[in-house]
């Protein structure tokens, strides 16, 4: 399936797993974590992410909000962005692919790029 994604339905595809995590029940805990920190980290809340190949070449860069605790619409390129982080195309292919397991378990997506000052 995922092969069939262009680049940015896939960054797209892996925000909608991060918030359907966030938003579970059993998520409480890292959803609680992850706001606090996105909020320390980026008052503006504007998040831009670098989407590169195995061999860290870039193939994009997207921007999000985090708002109420979700992730909102994906865009291409960067718009004023506190935060930016670097993540594998096929990070985001198995997260994507194995959806269910990182919703039932959202400490397993990649949250380091959260570091606030």
């Amino acid at each position: 399936m995922t092969d069939e994604l262009s680049d940015l339905d896939l960054v797209k595809w892996y925000f909608n797993v991060c918030n359907t995590a966030l938003a579970t029940p059993n998520a409480s805990p890292v959803g609680n974590l992850v706001e606090s920190l996105v909020l320390k980290a980026t008052p503006n809340r504007f998040i831009a992410l670098e989407l590169v190949d195995d061999d860290d070449r870039p193939l994009g860069r997207y921007t999000t909000r985090f708002v109420d605790g979700q992730f909102g619409p994906v865009e291409e390129g960067e718009r004023d962005p506190e935060a930016r982080f670097k993540l594998r195309r096929s990070f985001l292919r198995s997260v994507v692919e194995d959806s269910d397991e990182y919703v039932e378990h959202p400490e397993k997506l990649d949250w380091s790029w959260i570091r606030p000052d």
